[in-house]
């Protein structure tokens, strides 16, 4: 299986684009986009909050792509969960 991981910048890079739009093109009220720069500014390249958030992402993204390659695998027939069992 393959992993992505998301280095701090391409985390940041994402992050900045996704709030970007959000701004431009979200019925937002002035308030709610002050606090999505604000939200931005907080998470600039480099800060801790950045940090944090990248691997927080880079979990979340794990765990998802985890629980679809259990799907896949269980839809073909060929997983057999053990969880619950007692041995």
């Amino acid at each position: 299986m393959a992993f992505i991981t998301l280095e701090t910048e391409d985390a940041n890079g994402l992050m900045n684009l996704l709030v970007s739009q959000m701004i431009d093109n979200a019925d937002l009220s002035a308030d709610g986009k002050a606090k999505l720069r604000t939200w931005r500014s907080d998470h600039a390249s480099g800060t801790v909050e950045m940090s944090d958030l990248t691997i927080a992402f880079n979990d979340a993204l794990g765990q998802e792509m985890d629980e679809r390659q259990r799907k896949l695998i269980k839809r073909k027939g060929r997983y057999v969960s053990t969880s619950g069992q007692r041995g």
